[in-house]
C-alpha cells in the first residue's frame, strides 16, 4: 500500500529553503533532488522533512524501498512531537506493521495526540477501550474518548457513541443522547447513521 505524502506549507513553522525545495522537487517527481533536500532540512531539525525522508523510503520513491530506514526517520520525527509521525508510529504498533505488535505503545501514542485535541487519535482510543484490544475493556475511558472525537465532528465516533446510548453499552439507555450524536452524522449524510435513525425511531426523541 503506497503511502501519501503530506506537502505542507503552512506559516506556523519556520520551515527551511531546503525543505521548501524539496516540496516542489517532490511534486515535480525529482526524487533524487527531493531527497538530498529533505535530508539537509530533517538535519537541520524539521521534523517534517524528517516525516517526509519515511513516507519516501516507505514508497520507494527514486530510492530502494527500505522499511527499516523509514522506521528510523518516522521515530525521528515523532521524537519532535511531529503528529503524522506520532499517528503513523502508533497505527504500525496497532497492525504489527513493519514493527512488533505493541499495544502500549500504541495507546502511550494516542493519548499524547488525543490530549492535545487530535480527533482520530480520541476516536482510536474510543475503540481500544470500549472493544478492550489490548486491554482491559474501559467503558467509561472509551465513552470519554468517543464524545471529545464526537464532539469534534468524527462521524465514526458519532455513530458509536450513538449506538453505545441505543444498546446501554456500560452506560445507561439514554435515547435522547443517542438520537443527539447519530443525527450528527445523519446530517452529514451517513448511511449507517440515516439507518440507525429510521430502524430506531429516532426523530421521536
Amino acid at each position: 500500500m503506497r503511502i501519501i505524502l503530506f506537502l505542507l506549507i503552512s506559516f506556523a513553522f519556520a520551515y527551511s529553503s531546503n525543505y521548501d525545495a524539496g516540496l516542489e522537487a517532490y511534486k515535480n517527481k525529482e526524487y533524487k533532488k527531493a531527497m538530498e533536500l529533505f535530508t539537509k532540512s530533517a538535519k537541520e531539525g524539521n521534523s517534517q522533512a524528517k516525516y517526509n525522508l519515511s513516507v519516501i523510503y516507505a514508497n520507494g520513491d527514486g530510492v530502494e524501498k527500505d522499511l527499516t530506514k523509514s522506521l528510523d526517520w518516522l521515530k525521528d520525527a515523532s521524537k519532535d512531537g511531529n503528529s503524522y509521525a506520532i499517528m503513523s508510529l502508533a497505527n504500525m504498533y496497532m497492525q504489527g506493521f513493519n514493527v512488533e505488535k505493541d499495544y502500549k505503545k500504541a495507546i502511550e501514542l494516542f493519548t499524547k495526540e488525543a490530549d492535545i485535541g487530535n480527533v482520530e487519535a480520541s476516536y482510536n482510543l474510543g475503540f481500544i477501550y470500549t472493544v478492550g484490544l489490548g486491554v482491559e475493556i474501559d467503558n467509561k475511558k472509551g465513552i470519554n474518548y468517543y464524545t471529545k472525537a464526537a464532539d469534534l465532528g468524527n462521524i465514526k465516533a458519532q455513530i458509536n457513541l450513538g449506538y453505545i446510548y441505543l444498546s446501554a453499552q456500560g452506560v445507561a439507555k439514554d435515547m435522547k443522547k443517542a438520537a443527539y450524536y447519530i443525527k450528527k452524522a445523519k446530517d452529514k449524510g451517513d448511511l449507517k447513521a440515516k439507518a440507525l435513525w429510521e430502524e430506531f425511531k429516532l426523530e421521536e426523541f
